[in-house]
């Protein structure tokens, strides 16, 4: 049998990612460090890629289980 992808330790680090992320919108908005706000924004980029990933491979492990 597999492994599941999305598990309780999983959910944890996504919903981490996500305070991490509200975490970089938000000092890009209160910078006035322009070398800052370009981290921001790319850690801010990389983050909602993740996040994507992560929550795709939860549907598509979603899917698989409902057609079996």
């Amino acid at each position: 049998m597999k492994s599941k992808f999305y598990t309780e330790q999983k959910h944890k680090e996504t919903m981490n990612s996500v305070d991490m992320l509200k975490g970089s919108i938000n000092r890009m908005c209160v910078t006035d460090d322009m070398h800052e706000l370009r981290e921001r924004y790319t850690s801010a980029m990389l983050g909602l890629t993740e996040l994507y990933n992560v929550n795709h491979q939860k549907l598509l492990e979603r899917f698989l289980q409902d057609d079996f």
